[in-house]
């Protein structure tokens, strides 16, 4: 189940203040959602984003046929 987490809980994990995650939600520069009114963040979606921000991408694109992209993915 993918952990859902609040702005401290953010904060704490990206080691910055509760007042920069504030401001990231304001900017719409961080994926988030509202629960009742309170601000909630699925952990893989930061963990995404971080990636995204330091231009790491999990997904590979392959050509059909690519012999040598095939013996990796076997």
């Amino acid at each position: 189940m993918n952990e859902i987490m609040t702005i401290k809980q953010v904060a704490e994990y990206l080691k910055v203040s509760p007042r920069s995650i504030y401001k990231l939600v304001k900017d719409g520069a961080i994926p988030t959602f509202k629960i009742m009114n309170m601000w909630r963040f699925e952990r893989t979606k930061i963990d995404q984003w971080i990636n995204e921000k330091n231009g790491i991408n999990n997904s590979f694109n392959v050509k059909e046929g690519d012999k040598h992209a095939e013996s990796i993915n076997n």
